[in-house]
């Protein structure tokens, strides 16, 4: 370039570089009807600072010509509060005065790390409250935090220093119940409805070992204002959704272990619940969404909480009414025994300091010892059929093909020997409650949750001995060496059993045998506390069968039998054996008079 051209060139630049500074365009600024959209700059912070970020927004009287009172409100301060007591951590954010993070400090995921129950990016909670000036959601507004102790106050104020609203959250020394209420102080002659709307979005994160059981456990569970308890389907795969018109004490998003809850003492009105699922997503169990109203008229007295805790069921029951139903027990005619037997002895049993795999032995061994006069009995039965078994098979000799002749005539020798074939079902129908209670106490007992037992890593989970490179219809991509120890057992039980008994089908004998087999596919992903306790189980019954062999003196059995039908002779049938000999009869006439017609019209 010469002289002339270089000089043109500076001037020019100098020009551009001037515009640049003096005319640089303002950032737009999208229009809404509650708050503008903010551009934040992120401050520098120093080392082991919490970050602070100052918001830009648009001038006060821009704010306030828009949202009144709540305009200043609108731009301040971000930072973070803490409040911690020895079992949780929870983190505030002043901007929204809402919790941001939920710290569990005596929990971990299933892999070691920190279980944080809540964090900004699963965790997303509106509070629309209804003003003059629209719709303000109590969440986006910036607070000046006024920390004290275990206690910090969300305030917003206006331009004079006068409180607008106060929010104000306060953590016990010990628990996972965390207060807050609402003041509304100087914002209320602004509101124009009946009730704050709240809407709460939870991605429930997986902590477990295992998303298919942590899947199975997870849902949206509330309790009305009336006293019912009820939940949205756990096991359901496709998306979930009510509509509740009465009026509700608590909502919780519950996973298996854990769970969150806003609770009253009030009550929430108009609640919508939903519940839905991924199932290719591996790091979501399931998400729910809940909104309801909570009304205005009560609000500062409403004794609003919220809970951020274990599903465990002694810390549960203190903290509202039914709220210890958060902890699944099974069926409403089991729930009884693991509330008033099965959760004291456990509790009892962990005081003594045993580990968890001793307190499951003991508690087979207990269990089974209440019920052995059951079992005894039972075997008591089963002797006596198969000591009338030479009886029944010349009765069945004596009248062939004719089933009902022998079917009255069977029930007559029962009668007057003193037999009762049922007798032998009714005890191990009366220990069903207690199967089905079990069934369903060890995999929810949150004590069992990362305990290691033997080979098993966790008792509230299944116990892999072998992991599999592919995945088997029904059975899994494991090998569980509890559920294997159980079949064998429950073959060794199937065994005795099939020697105890009278077997009138000899294929239904090799048929009982493939039972176990069957179940070993159902059980693979049983929690390993739960299979322990059935291996154990079947291997003190068989104990206990041959313990009864030995104590049941089949003569005396069969000499008491031989007099009682002496006795009974010429004795007619009475009460139930009458009613059904007389059904019988009635049936064995039908179907004479049907074969008969069916003759006439040939």
């Amino acid at each position: 370039m010469d002289k002339n051209q270089t000089t043109g060139f500076l001037l020019l630049s100098a020009l551009l570089i001037a515009y640049m500074f003096f005319f640089q365009p303002e950032q737009p600024v999208e229009d809404t009807s509650v708050q503008t959209d903010q551009v934040e700059q992120q401050a520098k912070a120093s080392q082991g600072e919490k970050q602070t970020t100052v918001a830009t927004v648009e001038s006060d009287s821009v704010l306030q010509s828009k949202f009144g009172i709540f305009g200043v409100m609108m731009k301040g301060e971000q930072k973070d509060i803490v409040l911690s007591n020895e079992n949780i951590e929870v983190t505030f954010d002043s901007k929204g005065g809402r919790v941001k993070n939920v710290l569990l400090k005596t929990y971990q995921t299933y892999d070691k790390k920190p279980l944080n129950l809540v964090n900004e990016s699963n965790y997303k909670v509106e509070e629309n409250l209804p003003t003059q000036f629209g719709m303000i959601d109590l969440n986006t507004l910036y607070y000046t935090a006024e920390k004290s102790g275990n206690n910090v106050a969300m305030v917003g104020r206006d331009t004079e220093g006068n409180e607008i609203l106060r929010r104000v959250y306060t953590l016990a020394d010990q628990g996972y119940v965390l207060n807050y209420r609402l003041e509304l102080v100087k914002a209320k002659p602004y509101i124009q409805g009946a009730s704050i709307s709240y809407t709460w979005h939870d991605d429930m994160m997986l902590v477990e070992k295992d998303m298919k059981t942590s899947r199975q456990k997870t849902t949206v569970n509330y309790f009305t204002k009336a006293g019912d308890y009820d939940y949205l389907s756990m096991t359901s795969t496709s998306k979930e959704e009510e509509a509740i018109s009465e009026p509700l004490s608590w909502v919780s998003a519950k996973q298996k272990f854990f769970n969150v809850a806003l609770i009253t003492d009030q009550q929430f009105n108009a609640a919508n619940l939903i519940v839905d699922m991924d199932e290719n997503d591996e790091e979501i169990v399931k998400s729910a969404d809940i909104s309801f109203q909570i009304p205005l008229s009560n609000i500062e007295t409403a004794n609003l909480r919220y809970y951020f805790g274990p599903n465990d069921y002694r810390v549960c029951e203190s903290v509202a009414k039914g709220f210890e139903d958060n902890v699944y027990l099974g069926w409403s005619w089991t729930t009884p025994l693991s509330k008033y037997i099965f959760i004291p002895i456990f509790e009892t049993l962990e005081g003594f300091g045993l580990g968890y795999g001793l307190i499951i032995f003991i508690m087979v061994v207990l269990v089974k010892s209440v019920l052995y006069p059951l079992t005894f009995n039972s075997y008591k039965s089963m002797a006596k059929m198969r000591l009338l078994k030479p009886e029944m098979d010349e009765l069945k000799a004596k009248y062939g093909d004719d089933q009902m002749k022998i079917q009255q005539e069977t029930m007559s020798l029962y009668q007057k020997v003193g037999a009762n074939p049922l007798s032998g079902c009714i005890p191990m129908l009366a220990q069903m409650p207690f199967f089905v209670a079990l069934y369903n106490f060890f995999p929810n007992a949150l004590q069992l949750r990362g305990q290691a037992f033997l080979w098993a890593d966790d008792l509230s989970s299944y116990d892999s001995i072998l992991d599999l490179p592919f995945s088997i219809p029904a059975y899994g991509d494991h090998v569980s060496l509890f559920t294997l120890l159980w079949a064998i057992s429950m073959a060794g039980y199937t065994y005795f059993q099939n020697q105890a008994q009278v077997q009138t089908n000899e294929q239904m004998k090799y048929i009982s045998y493939l039972s176990p087999v069957f179940f070993l596919f159902f059980f693979n992903s049983f929690a390993a506390g739960l299979t322990y306790y059935y291996f154990v189980s079947n291997c003190i019954t068989i104990v206990q069968q041959l313990a009864s062999k030995r104590f049941v003196n089949e003569d005396k059995i069969r000499k008491v039998m031989d007099e009682n039908k002496k006795k009974n002779a010429n004795k007619k049938a009475g009460g139930f054996a009458a009613r059904l000999d007389k059904a019988m009869k009635e049936q064995q006439k039908a179907q004479q008079e049907a074969k008969k017609k069916g003759k006439k019209e040939d």
